[in-house]
């Protein structure tokens, strides 16, 4: 199995977003896996109507390390231009809009800080307070509504 096959499987990606390269970094102790995807027609985030990318914006996100390396998604992501919504930036399956961070960092970051203070997670995950207190609020925004539904 090939390295970019394994990022494949391993961040559960499915067409039309796929793994294109994975570049070891040993001096800043780092994996990049840049992530492409194949021209096709994209759905407005807001209302789903489908059209063509009128523009990109690379982005790079923080993943779960591997073999103690950081490991670090970096993809150009589609925009469109929606005639009802405007330029509209979709969605990626692994992370939320306006993150630096994936779903599964973000899981892993909150188990951490509900075991020990949120300096000790910084320690561990290797991240700045601010990061570590972004994260924490958005998962109490995630949670908001179901605690207020009860």
């Amino acid at each position: 199995m090939k390295d970019f096959e394994l990022y494949q499987q391993i961040l559960g990606l499915v067409e039309p977003w796929r793994v294109e390269s994975v570049a070891l970094k040993p001096q800043e102790r780092e994996i990049e896996v840049r992530v492409g995807f194949a021209d096709t027609l994209w759905g407005c985030p807001q209302c789903q109507q489908r059209m063509q990318i009128h523009d990109y914006e690379e982005r790079r996100w923080r993943h779960l390390d591997s073999c103690q390396f950081k490991t670090i998604i970096v993809s150009r992501v589609p925009k469109v231009r929606c005639p009802e919504h405007g330029s509209q930036t979709v969605a990626v399956p692994w992370a939320e809009k306006y993150t630096r961070f994936t779903r599964l960092f973000e899981r892993l970051a909150i188990d951490v800080m509900l075991e020990c203070s949120i300096t000790g997670a910084c320690s561990i995950l290797g991240m700045s307070w601010d990061e570590a207190d972004g994260i924490k609020q958005r998962a109490v925004k995630r949670a908001w509504p179901a605690r207020c539904r009860r």
